[in-house]
């Protein structure tokens, strides 16, 4: 006697687990889609909303198959389902071809992104930098200016003070011979007040040898590579080459870092500005003599020679054209440190600017 199951119960199965299938993946795409609403920047959320979109279009076809397989064959319409099959078969391959170049794709754009992130902390990096070197040199044109007005008022109040000074002097040992002793008392009055003018001009004369310690030891090779780092992408959008040699060991002297990062910064744009592409900017870090070194040299058009003696003078002016304070104030930190600058130059041979600043750590 043969045993004879009946086919129904296993087709309900069938059609209630493709209804959850399609139900399941509706739920996740609409998931998804929210998530990927809270930042559509985000190309993970991005990847979602593809995969499960194709993952409910896959539920669609394959489960809406089954469904509508069952129902043409309990029909009795076998040949119209036979003819249907390869269709849904060629969706079901469709989304799975779907879903793999969706996760090819997103891979690289996922890399892409990964790098864009380095790129936008980098240029964070080089912001952050660039307002502290802007910030710095604010502090440096306003402690210069602050120091030449004092000097230039020092200066003009002196010799008149002198000549006042001088003056009343003479005037109290005449009074004092004729005993004109109220008028000697005034004398010595306007006379005191001539001394205070004269202990003022003494502190304004004073001023820059009383400014703020900040020198610390610093390592020239950090400095150098800082300022370097900063001013590439400039370089790269010229397409000049920039070409680093450092020495091997720590470059030690006392100094403040960012004053002479500014300086070596305003260098390399002068550098910068002069070439154009194809050029090379060659940057060198060494020791000799008791200095440390840095050779910016580049194979820019050169500075004419009638410009080269003139180069640190503030707002020299030549056919038009300003020099400015940017050079004169790289000499004054670079004087500041006890070092040394030297520029050479010929014309279409390109530009040297040599920069020695002492090794020696003790304060002087």
């Amino acid at each position: 006697m043969n045993l004879v199951l009946p086919l129904w119960p296993i087709c309900v199965i069938d059609i209630v687990g493709s209804l959850g299938m399609i139900l399941f993946g509706i739920l996740a795409f609409l998931k998804a889609l929210k998530t990927h609403r809270l930042d559509r920047t985000n190309p993970r959320y991005s990847y979602l909303c593809w995969v499960t979109g194709t993952l409910m279009a896959f539920a669609v076809f394959r489960a809406g198959g089954h469904i509508l397989k069952h129902l043409l064959l309990a029909t009795g319409q076998d040949p119209a389902w036979h003819k249907l099959a390869p269709f849904f078969g060629a969706l079901n391959t469709l989304s799975f071809m779907i879903i793999t170049g969706v996760t090819l794709f997103m891979r690289d754009v996922e890399s892409i992104c990964l790098q864009l992130n380095e790129e936008r902390k980098k240029l964070e990096k080089m912001s952050k930098e660039i307002l502290e070197l802007n910030r710095d040199m604010e502090q440096i044109v306003s402690e210069r200016t602050a120091t030449e007005l004092a000097l230039r008022i020092a200066h003009q109040i002196r010799n008149p003070v002198m000549i006042i000074g001088g003056l009343i002097k003479r005037l109290a040992k005449e009074c004092s011979q004729i005993q004109e002793k109220k008028l000697e008392k005034k004398i010595q009055k306007v006379l005191e007040q001539v001394e205070r003018l004269e202990k003022l001009v003494q502190e304004f004369e004073t001023l820059m040898e009383k400014q703020v310690e900040y020198f610390r030891i610093e390592d020239l090779n950090q400095i150098v590579e800082s300022a370097v780092n900063l001013v590439a992408p400039e370089a790269a959008q010229k397409q000049i080459k920039l070409e680093t040699e450092l020495a091997k060991g720590p470059l030690l002297f006392r100094g403040h870092a960012q004053l002479i990062k500014v300086a070596i910064v305003h260098i390399l744009r002068n550098a910068i500005e002069a070439c154009g592409p194809e050029d090379i900017i060659k940057v060198k870090t060494g020791l000799k003599e008791g200095y440390n070194f840095v050779i910016i040299k580049d194979t820019g058009p050169g500075i004419p020679q009638e410009i080269l003696p003139h180069i640190f003078e503030p707002f020299f002016s030549t056919k038009g054209r300003r020099t400015g304070l940017g050079l004169p104030y790289v000499k004054q930190i670079i004087t500041e440190h006890r070092g040394k600058i030297e520029i050479e130059s010929k014309p279409n041979q390109g530009t040297t600017v040599k920069i020695f600043l002492p090794t020696h750590l003790d304060r002087q």
